[in-house]
């Protein structure tokens, strides 16, 4: 790509001195260290760009956007080699006039009775394959140029020995640069749908032409409703100050400077001004020779098309700021919106009952077994909300938890809310309306998601511990022994009943008084079983404290994950939509555009 592909059109004739020219020395759009973006990619880039911003930007902004570039992808199937020249301005500039002098023929009619254009009127040099682009147009008043000796024909001619011609495309044909000239209705007109055709027409000439007068030349209409909004598209506009004769020689330099100030100040830092009459001539061959330098170039359309796609990437990035936003969510406030969630999904009472419902199970293994039965009058706290309750391999769909009461739903909700506000902290309004958006989009599914997440979390509620069974041994060995203590007093008190001898009655002398072996076992298993409940309670203690702790992990892992799926998911979907779009209106507007980021 040559240095001019995204730098100005430098005509031959421009020069920095002189009565007329005012071409002012900002940066055309583009200039700069660094390649270029290629105008494809901008294409492409601004249309990624709209399809991100659909649901962000105002329907208008996109739509605009989307019009832009169904201009552009039109104006590309068309005729390259022609460059199509508007002229536009207020009733009375002159434009008609300026339009038949610079053709060099009566091309558009001036006369009292008709003071505007109600139609466009089309100068046409260079035949072939314009048909098509004027079609486009709409354009139906249509003059051929060619081979009638005109001023316009005999300027665009090539001038072979000459600087002229250098720039064609084609320099062995012999043949003028194509141009289309066309008059236009005025921007002021009282007839509401020639000011829209005139306005429609801004949009799809490749060169604008903006023609005033010394009485006109500061006119509010012209240049806040037509001017400023083509700020930076100076390497395609023109800006001529007509009828200049009827200015007195003492204050041409001073209008002329005053309307480049003012064309300045609307962001068309080098634009060209000039001043021209249609009826001394002045000017004429300047601005003819101008208009047929940048239609030698055959380049106009291409740098209409690149400006046109820097101000739609810029009318995007004002209304849609993709800037300031985070690459992705900050972990720790995940965290914080998976503890709300935890929260609103009861995560702390699940892990409780389910150190009770191990407190509860180890003390119908372990407890005293005579009285084991009381403990089973109450249900396990995990089985009454059905958690815990699936065989290996196997998950319930829902608990029997109770549904959420407002304080629970206004949790989950107001967590959902920070993390979005948290997430979007430092983007513009309609990106962070989008954030809140994506953060909310699957709140509903929140309460089923959560619930099902706690049901199907492997708790391992229904694992007992080795020492179980080896107290549970214990506690039987021990209450046998009392049975049998107990079985031999009551042979003895049996036979003493019926007045029978009983056996020899083994007595343990090595306490304070003696006492029978059967009172002894009876006592010591009576002992030795409550000792062993209390001791297996404590080690049950201490064990389900340790499973409420893994409980309430796994737990707040399931729910995290709920979180991420259906709210962090979201948003980091529109974080990384942002970023995207960031770089695509960056790409679309052009090196200038990504300078001023």
């Amino acid at each position: 790509m040559s240095p001019r592909d995204e730098g100005g059109i430098h005509p031959r004739h421009e020069k920095d001195t002189g009565r007329s020219a005012r071409t002012g020395r900002g940066r055309r759009a583009g200039e700069g260290s660094g390649p270029a973006v290629p105008l494809n990619e901008r294409i492409d880039a601004l249309g990624r760009a709209a399809d991100a911003l659909e649901t962000v930007a105002p329907e208008a902004d996109v739509q605009a956007t989307r019009e832009v570039l169904d201009r552009i992808d039109r104006r590309r199937t068309l005729s390259a080699e022609h460059t199509v020249i508007g002229l536009f301005g207020a009733t009375g500039s002159g434009k008609s006039s300026l339009l038949n002098v610079l053709v060099g023929a009566e091309i558009s009619r001036v006369a009292v009775r008709r003071p505007t254009t109600s139609q466009p009127v089309a100068a046409v040099l260079g035949a072939a394959g314009s048909e098509p682009l004027l079609d486009w147009l709409e354009v139906t008043e249509r003059h051929q140029l060619d081979g009638a000796g005109s001023a316009l024909e005999h300027a665009a001619a090539p001038q072979r020995g000459s600087g002229r011609g250098r720039r064609r495309r084609d320099p062995e044909s012999g043949r003028p640069p194509g141009m289309v000239l066309l008059d236009l209705p005025d921007l002021d007109s009282v007839q509401p749908a020639h000011r829209a055709l005139a306005e429609r027409m801004t949009a799809l000439v490749d060169v604008i032409v903006w023609v005033t007068d010394p009485q006109k030349y500061a006119d509010a209409v012209l240049h806040h409703d037509f001017v400023r909004p083509f700020a930076g598209h100076d390497a395609v506009t023109v800006m001529v100050l007509n009828q200049s004769d009827r200015l007195r020689p003492e204050e041409r330099g001073a209008v002329l400077d005053s309307l480049a100030g003012i064309v300045r100040a609307e962001g068309l830092t080098a634009a060209p001004v000039l001043a021209t009459s249609a009826t001394t001539g002045e000017g004429l061959e300047e601005l003819r020779e101008h208009l047929v330098a940048i239609a030698r170039s055959q380049e106009a359309a291409a740098f209409r098309q690149r400006a046109d796609l820097t101000a739609a990437a810029d009318r995007l990035h004002e209304v849609a700021d993709p800037a300031g936003l985070p690459a992705a969510a900050d972990p720790a406030d995940v965290d914080a919106l998976a503890q709300d969630l935890a929260v609103a999904a009861r995560v702390d009472e699940v892990a409780t009952a389910v150190g009770s419902s191990y407190r509860y199970r180890a003390g119908n293994r372990v407890g005293w077994p005579p009285l084991r039965w009381l403990r089973r009058v109450r249900p396990d706290p995990l089985r009454r909300w059905n958690i815990g309750q699936q065989r290996d391999g196997q998950g319930l769909e829902r608990t029997s938890l109770p549904e959420p009461d407002a304080a629970s739903a206004a949790r989950a909700s107001g967590g959902v809310r920070r993390f979005a506000d948290a997430s979007s902290a430092g983007g513009s309004e309609p990106w962070r309306a989008a954030v809140r958006g994506a953060a909310r989009s699957r709140e509903p599914e929140l309460p089923e998601a959560l619930d099902q997440a706690i049901a199907r979390t492997d708790l391992r509620s229904r694992a007992g511990s080795w020492w179980w069974p080896v107290l549970d041994v214990l506690q039987w060995l021990v209450l046998l022994i009392g049975v049998v203590g107990l079985g031999w007093l009551a042979l003895n008190m049996v036979l003493a009943l019926f007045q029978l001898p009983p056996p020899p009655m083994p007595m343990i002398e090595e306490l304070w008084i003696p006492i029978p072996l059967p009172t002894v076992l009876v006592v010591l298993s009576i002992a030795a079983g409550i000792l062993l409940a209390v001791l297996g309670g404590a080690v049950a203690v201490l064990t389900g404290a340790a499973r409420q702790r893994r409980a309430r992990r796994l737990l707040a892992r399931s729910v995290r994950e709920v979180a991420e799926q259906l709210v962090v998911d979201e948003v980091e979907a529109v974080l990384a939509r942002a970023a995207a779009t960031a770089t695509d209106l960056a790409s679309a507007g052009g090196r200038e555009w990504v300078e001023r980021m």
